[in-house]
């Protein structure tokens, strides 16, 4: 006959949950409201590598940045809709 324990069966809180840091990323939510949506795709490694090169250590973009950027040109350069909606709305 099997016992079953008398308290719910909880998961422990990894780092991830617990600490300090959980202030900071609820201040780094902020841009995700800027931008609701997220948007993935697979790259070469020779995109891969350049975006490290020109994203890292002390640049003012991050590779999402470059990403959003080159979406919104493309955008702006094949879609008359989006090109009326950032007309009236004002943003990018």
């Amino acid at each position: 006959m099997t016992q079953y324990a008398t308290t719910p069966n909880t998961a422990t809180p990894n780092a991830a949950q617990v600490g300090p840091d959980t202030v900071a990323k609820g201040a780094r939510a902020k841009p995700i409201e800027r931008f609701p949506l997220r948007f993935h795709c697979a790259i070469t490694i020779a995109m891969g590598n350049s975006l490290k090169r020109l994203t890292g250590h002390n640049c003012l973009l991050s590779e999402s940045d470059v990403g959003r950027m080159a979406l919104h040109n493309y955008l702006l350069a094949n879609d008359p809709h989006y090109v009326r909606a950032m007309r009236g709305n004002g943003s990018a």
